[in-house]
């Protein structure tokens, strides 16, 4: 038996309020995949951290999934492979537990195959899976990055900005998931002038503010029109979060399609993670803050890939 090079994704946090589907941060929860060729076909899977019910064990795993993409594109099997899976993301609340398991898996699946993708390619190949390129590529790259598919299955164009170590993040996780495909299902199909004008302003300070290395948010930049109203009824105490206000506290998003909250703050994190926690008891929901910090390494920054495993 041969043991591949483990693989280390972070979690991550989409939409960033306004930035629908355009933008995701890195956070320091971590998935950590290892994974050892068999002499026999077939694929052993073992999985250890949160929500373990909702982790499949046969070839709809998304690192399965992942590891299967990778060697389509490169035209080459999938050996058998016990794969070892230790994960601190919560699954299924917004912080990028499927991104990262995509990322680990196209990973896992480059240690095998006799060609490599790009970053950009790589990328895309994981957006294909996840369904949109802003999580995977958070994954993947570390830092605040922001996305554009190119459209179809083609590679994915992408920017990364280092966020400094002083910025503290407050994951607040409610006891309630929130499936995807129904956070997805409460939004509408077009959007008016007005509010496309709204979050385009909005992100476009946001990303400036990035990108310009000084980070300087104000809660305003977060405000979004698309997705936070819509999915605030499905979500009782989101409202609540998203309106509060702190002098430390530099802005509140529902993290990804939820049901996390991740608020960006200077000081004061534990305090600012208490009052969220609060709001969400009470509307009469169970809730728990984890304070993190940004992942500026990413999958990317953790592997040097060694040659192929033959």
């Amino acid at each position: 038996m041969t043991t591949l090079q483990p693989v280390t994704v972070p979690a991550s946090s989409a939409n960033l309020g306004c930035a629908f589907d355009c933008a995701a941060l890195a956070l320091n929860l971590t998935m950590v995949v290892e994974a050892t060729r068999l002499e026999e076909p077939g694929l052993e899977v073992f999985y250890r951290g949160p929500q373990g019910a909702l982790v499949p064990d046969d070839a709809t795993n998304l690192v399965v999934r992942g590891i299967s993409r990778l060697a389509a594109w490169a035209a080459t099997p999938v050996p058998g492979l016990r794969l070892q899976i230790e994960s601190e993301i919560p699954v299924g609340v917004g912080l990028g537990s499927s991104a990262a398991a995509i990322v680990a898996g196209l990973l896992i699946g480059a240690q095998l195959a006799p060609g490599r993708p790009d970053d950009a390619t790589l990328i895309g190949l994981a957006a294909d899976l996840e369904g949109h390129p802003d999580n995977v590529g958070a994954a993947y790259l570390g830092g605040l990055v922001v996305t554009a598919s190119t459209g179809g299955q083609g590679p994915v164009l992408s920017r990364k900005a280092e966020v400094p170590v002083e910025l503290d993040f407050i994951a607040v996780v409610p006891e309630a998931a929130m499936p995807t495909s129904q956070s997805r299902a409460v939004l509408p199909d077009s959007f008016s002038r007005e509010d496309a004008v709204h979050n385009q302003q909005r992100t476009a300070l946001l990303v400036a503010s990035a990108f310009s290395g000084e980070f300087s948010f104000e809660p305003e930049f977060f405000a979004d029109r698309w997705h936070q109203p819509q999915r605030a009824a499905l979500i009782p105490g989101l409202a609540e979060c998203l309106g509060l206000r702190h002098p430390d506290l530099l802005g509140v998003v529902l993290s990804g399609a939820g049901s996390a909250v991740l608020a960006v703050a200077r000081r004061a994190a534990p305090e600012i993670g208490e009052q969220l926690v609060e709001r969400f008891r009470s509307r009469g929901v169970g809730a728990r803050a984890i304070l993190l910090k940004a992942d500026n390494a990413g999958a990317k920054g953790r592997l040097a890939l060694r040659d192929p495993v033959w």
